[in-house]
């Protein structure tokens, strides 16, 4: 890894209160004393700190005092595995200094035993599958695996119509491309959401109409897009965020009374369901994701499903280029290239074989985080409406700093200092050149700027969730004693 080491380097005469800004600022969690040479004196990391403080001392006082002149180092001419086994639960951090006692690099225990925020799950049939598609020489969008896939995910909805295509966001533009929305035609998105369904809305020629969303499912709320219905407005597009689903009901009563579509954004949401029926079998078209981050994944690719026969007839047509298959080379409009190949699809149909796995695993991690923090004072755990079954797609909370006594932001610069991999909620769109528009989105932006997303994996262990757990506990009692 490339760092900058220098951000790691203090003057001998630092005090504690500069140790503790330069910890907090992120340099792994050390910080070394240097001569006016550069020569390494003594290591300081926040438990050396916080001993110094509960032992009497002020943050003015030197960091000279108590830093740790013993420290363990490593050699920048050994071998590397050599300077990585001197790492272990006690010793966190090895500095690599050169001849002349200058630090030239640091392994850090965090970097070595570091948890991802997702990691995909690739234990069962993918690489049999995808070796079947090489050996057969079946590697594009024609293929058994293409339809495989097609009619699982087909069998997982309850028999609607899926078409496998190369990415979520394909599916998305397919959809509205599908409803015929164009040009002076208004969508209804909401303002916090990955970019992607206001990007398809755009692509079409048309206008996102942004609409805040509700603080209970962090999803959009149906009484701001009520507020939001114009004559130009065409469709809805409700994305269940997190794996939460929305309140399809009230959004799915609004578009009869308007005589609008409803397009859902099943992204991060695949298993969830909304009083008891799946997500992606509540509006008109349903549209879903498989990057690597998702409940399955195919690498890149997505899915998008309907129960209407007509809409399906031409989500394929428009999937292939506009062609018909009775007839090649005759292209009866202008399609895109939206297939998925059969090398895709095959890893699609070995994740397919474990989603039940998958998704039950998902509900685990969420309700294992929620038994460790959800009474931590200042931690808002997740929305869980009793109407709506999440999948806890990743986990996420929100940060009430004046509670907790942190923001998400320095929680998020301690944890990856601490070998832990996190993300901040997704910016709301209104602040984003390409969206930017009028009107108020307080929901929105509160919930934006306090969200962190926790590890959540697949194959994330126990053990893995109860040391994020545990390192949170640990961060949030040391920054208070501060």
């Amino acid at each position: 890894m490339t760092r900058d080491i220098d951000r790691n380097l203090l003057d001998a005469s630092a005090s504690l209160r500069d140790v503790l800004q330069r910890l907090n600022e992120g340099v792994y969690g050390a910080v070394f004393l240097v001569d006016a040479d550069k020569r390494v004196l003594g290591m300081l990391t926040d438990g050396d700190v916080r001993r110094a403080l509960l032992a009497g001392a002020v943050m003015a006082d030197p960091a000279a005092q108590c830093m740790n002149r013993n420290f363990v180092k490593g050699r920048t001419g050994a071998p590397h595995a050599e300077n990585v086994a001197k790492l272990s639960e006690k010793v966190r951090h090895v500095p690599l200094l050169d001849e002349s006692g200058r630090l030239v690099d640091m392994l850090s225990w965090a970097e070595m035993l570091r948890i991802p925020l997702m990691q995909p799950a690739l234990g069962g049939n993918e690489l049999a599958y995808v070796s079947d598609c090489v050996t057969t020489g079946w590697i594009s969008s024609q293929g058994e695996y293409v339809q495989r896939f097609e009619q699982q995910f087909s069998d997982f909805l309850g028999g609607q119509d899926a078409l496998a295509v190369s990415s979520g966001t394909a599916a998305l533009h397919l959809a509205l491309k599908a409803l015929d929305i164009g040009p002076g035609d208004e969508v209804i998105v909401p303002d916090f959401t990955f970019a992607a369904p206001a990007n398809v809305v755009l692509h079409c020629g048309a206008t996102p109409v942004l609409a805040d969303v509700d603080r209970s499912t962090w999803t959009v709320d149906p009484g701001d897009i009520e507020r939001r219905v114009s004559e130009r407005t065409r469709a809805i597009i409700p994305v269940h965020l997190y794996g939460h689903p929305c309140d399809m009901d009230r959004i799915n009563a609004i578009a009869r009374d308007n005589g609008l579509k409803v397009v859902e954004d099943c992204a991060e949401a695949q298993g969830a369901r909304y009083r008891g029926q799946p997500v992606g079998t509540l509006g008109d078209i349903g549209c879903f994701s498989f990057f690597s981050n998702k409940v399955i994944t195919t690498g890149e690719g997505g899915m998008v499903t309907t129960a209407n026969a007509e809409i399906a007839d031409r989500l394929r047509l428009l999937r292939d280029h506009g062609m018909r298959r009775g007839r090649r080379y005759w292209h009866e409009i202008a399609g895109f290239n939206y297939r998925m190949t059969n090398l895709q699809a095959a890893v699609g149909v070995a994740q397919m074989e474990r989603v039940d796995s998958f998704i039950e695993r998902r509900k685990e991690i969420g309700e294992r985080y929620i038994s460790r923090l959800g009474d931590i004072p200042g931690l808002v755990m997740p929305p869980r409406q009793t109407w709506g079954e999440t999948i806890y797609w990743i986990f996420s909370m929100q940060i009430d700093p004046e509670i907790a006594g942190i923001s998400r932001d320095q929680l998020t610069v301690k944890l990856d200092a601490r070998g832990i991999e996190t993300r901040p909620f997704f910016i709301p769109l209104h602040l984003q050149p390409p969206y930017k528009q009028p009107g108020e989105f307080t929901v929105s932006t509160e919930i934006s700027s306090t969200g962190i997303s926790l590890p959540s994996g697949n194959d994330i262990s126990d053990a893995e969730i109860d040391r994020v757990c545990d390192t949170i506990g640990t961060i949030l009692q040391s920054h208070k004693r501060i």
